[in-house]
């Protein structure tokens, strides 16, 4: 079967070329047109396989005779035959005694056998509720589910049940362009969100080939983002300045259609080549207002006049966001690089703290599920600079509303303000359901 062919050479490239799983459908099936009506078959069943790809290498330990490509194809097999079942078993047996020898085929019977059960296909001796079993039904390394305990057993486990589901796409309407209610009427598939602006994406079809999204009229952006941005909202003479270090450019998007050219507005990337999206944007809507460039930390004063009476923060982060929406995405992550990333983080933290207007609002915002990352980060700066007094902070889940995983925290910035007696524990300790209090230690700007 040609499909299978294709899913082995999908998964060899993910597993043994450290290549994403998006990137290796499209060097098959983007070089081949003849290719392509396959592809919808090929990327469900690596895409199965990559959901349950701990539990494959679990299950093939033991399977010591086995060549690391033997042990693809028994993967591959049993995905289809555990969770995908899009390719009959007679055809899964047929695939297997081909491409398996007689011994390694009987080797693997008692793994095939257990097609006909229910899952999650997980040895009876180890004991539910047990990392060792989370981590086995819900694809997550026990590492990663360390970090999540931080938020208690039960905000563990919502997690990653609805990391395991099906992923909601959201889109920001350029309402400057067109009102949401006109692509909804045009385009059914889309629906209202609880953010004005942020439509929710039902359709099958891949959102890339909407019209609307070919030319920038919606882009994608999780409602968190939106909100964020609204509830910190600045007018004219105030100057906003964005530092983003994230792949993804929703953020700077989100400013510039907001404000518009009411403002001024400063946008600093690492890496101007990466953000081509932005610049068209920038073009498209003719904007002058917008100093948009590309700078190290340690030199944003060369692009940058003034202090800012809105200073947003969204450094690259372990972006446990993304788990729910690239199966591999937590193959390939580099653990350790971690402490690197921290030192990142509290590095941009610290540089573009240093714009912050007297009197102005500083906002921190990550992508991720990690206190170390998020809370421990404004924590260890609230203690080294006390001209900075904490408004609220605030860590969203993927089970919420929002279906994001996402940290931030505002500070204002007076220098006038005594250092507080409070502990800083009790200021920023107030934990509930991983949301955190807001104090009344300045008005949101």
């Amino acid at each position: 079967m040609q499909e299978f062919d294709l899913a082995e050479k999908v998964l060899e490239d993910v597993v043994e070329n450290d290549t994403y799983f998006n990137e290796a459908l499209r060097k098959i099936f983007q070089a081949n047109v003849n290719l392509r009506p396959m592809r919808g078959m090929v990327a469900g069943i690596v895409g199965c396989e990559l959901r349950h790809h701990i539990l494959f290498e679990y299950l093939l330990q033991d399977l010591t005779d086995y060549t690391p490509a033997e042990k693809r194809t028994l993967s591959l097999a049993l995905a289809n035959l555990y969770f995908y079942k899009h390719i009959k078993k007679e055809d899964i047996i047929a695939i297997l005694q081909e491409k398996l020898s007689e011994e390694k085929f009987n080797a693997a019977s008692e793994l095939i056998a257990k097609a006909d059960q229910e899952g999650p296909f997980i040895p009876e001796s180890i004991a539910k509720h047990s990392n060792k079993y989370l981590s086995l039904r819900f694809n997550t390394p026990e590492w990663v589910l360390k970090i999540f305990e931080h938020y208690g057993y039960g905000s563990t486990y919502k997690i990653l049940k609805k990391n395991n589901r099906p992923f909601s796409s959201t889109v920001r309407v350029r309402t400057s362009a067109i009102p949401a209610e006109e692509v909804i009427a045009k385009f059914p598939d889309f629906k209202e969100s609880h953010v004005e602006g942020i439509l929710t994406y039902a359709g099958k079809e891949s959102l890339r080939k909407n019209p609307l999204m070919k030319d920038g009229t919606l882009f994608k952006e999780k409602p968190v983002t939106k909100e964020i941005v609204d509830k910190y909202h600045i007018e004219e003479p105030n100057e906003i300045f964005v530092w983003n270090g994230n792949a993804d450019s929703s953020l700077l998007k989100e400013v510039i259609e907001n404000y518009g050219a009411s403002i001024g507005i400063n946008l600093g990337v690492p890496n101007l080549d990466q953000y081509a999206d932005v610049s068209r944007l920038i073009k498209q809507k003719q904007l002058k207002n917008v100093n948009f460039f590309g700078s190290s930390l340690d030199s944003l004063l060369v692009s940058i006049s003034r202090p800012q009476d809105l200073v947003i923060c969204a450094p690259a982060s372990s972006n446990f966001d993304l788990i729910r929406e690239q199966p591999d995405y937590l193959l390939h992550f580099n653990k350790g690089g971690m402490d690197e990333l921290f030192a990142q983080e509290k590095e941009a933290l610290l540089e573009t703290s240093k714009f912050v207007a007297e009197g102005g609002t500083f906002i921190y915002m990550i992508y991720t599920i990690s206190k170390k990352e998020g809370h421990q980060t404004i924590f260890d700066f609230m203690a080294n600079h006390p001209e900075f007094q904490f408004v609220e902070e605030r860590q969203y889940f993927p089970y919420e509303e929002g279906e994001t995983a996402l940290y931030y925290a505002v500070l204002h910035k007076d220098s006038n303000v005594a250092k507080t007696s409070a502990p800083l524990s009790e200021i920023l300790g107030n934990e509930q359901q991983g949301v955190y209090a807001q104090t009344s230690a300045a008005p949101a700007k």
